[in-house]
């Protein structure tokens, strides 16, 4: 359970750190290891991470070149001692690497590549870590974290239809949270009615079956009416949903 609970942890983060709150569902979360042992645990775990994380679906790689792409340079204070005029020559070799001579450089292995010499023929260049500036940029709509073996990314692209689901969630949590404190059992049906801005009345029309359904609300109605209070917990800036909750007697 280690590496699952480590991917769920490494998930929230990347959501912590974006601002997305968890009760907004994302498109795709993508789960990079290249240990096996860990791969096959989180694959035969993949319908927990996803609900941990809240994403539709969860992509499984071996592969971090699915996450970013590496942008890789000469480091000129380290490589220009040692080379000298055959610099410029070295640099170009060097932004040429490919992904995965790029990555297996990152995990510590060394690489050797021939470069022209101004003073004729060839000379071997040994590449480390040190020798490269490397820069990873993220794909787009991607945010990426890594903890060891383990890579995590989000698509933090927020569409309207995952935005009015987000929407939707926070107003039957709402719901369920003032059912709570006015003293409403669990079974108990109620008589919702609703109101809020265009874009709210968008996701409730959507939505609506499913908010019955969760809040066991035998009517459920879009209307402005005297005794509605806010539920939710919007973000800053966001829309705040107006509910009046009547017990069926």
């Amino acid at each position: 359970m280690a590496v699952v609970m480590s991917a769920v942890s490494i998930g929230r983060s990347l959501r912590s750190q974006y601002n997305i709150k968890m009760r907004q569902p994302l498109r795709k979360a993508e789960l990079v290891t290249r240990n096996q042992d860990e791969k096959k645990a989180l694959i035969s775990m993949a319908d927990i991470i996803r609900e941990e994380l809240n994403v539709k679906e969860i992509i499984f790689s071996d592969n971090e070149e699915a996450l970013v792409e590496y942008e890789v340079k000469a480091n000129f204070r380290i490589l220009g001692k040692e080379l000298g005029k055959d610099m410029k020559a070295a640099a170009a070799k060097i932004e040429a690497l490919s992904h995965a001579e790029i990555q297996s450089v990152i995990e510590g292995s060394s690489l050797s590549i021939d470069i022209p010499s101004e003073a004729g023929g060839v000379r071997a260049l040994e590449i480390t870590a040190e020798k490269l500036d490397i820069r990873r940029n993220e794909k787009a709509n991607l945010r990426v974290l890594n903890e060891g073996t383990l890579t995590v990314g989000l698509d933090t692209e927020i569409t309207r239809e995952l935005s009015m689901e987000g929407d939707i969630r926070d107003l039957i949590r709402g719901i369920q949270n003032t059912r709570k404190e006015t003293g409403l059992a669990v079974t108990d049906r109620i008589e919702l009615f609703i109101h809020g801005s265009d874009s709210l009345k968008e996701a409730w029309e959507a939505f609506a079956e499913t908010i019955a359904e969760e809040t066991l609300a035998v009517k459920n109605e879009w209307i402005k009416i005297d005794g509605q209070i806010p539920v939710g917990e919007p973000a800053a800036g966001e829309e705040t949903w107006q509910v009046k909750i009547v017990k069926v007697k």
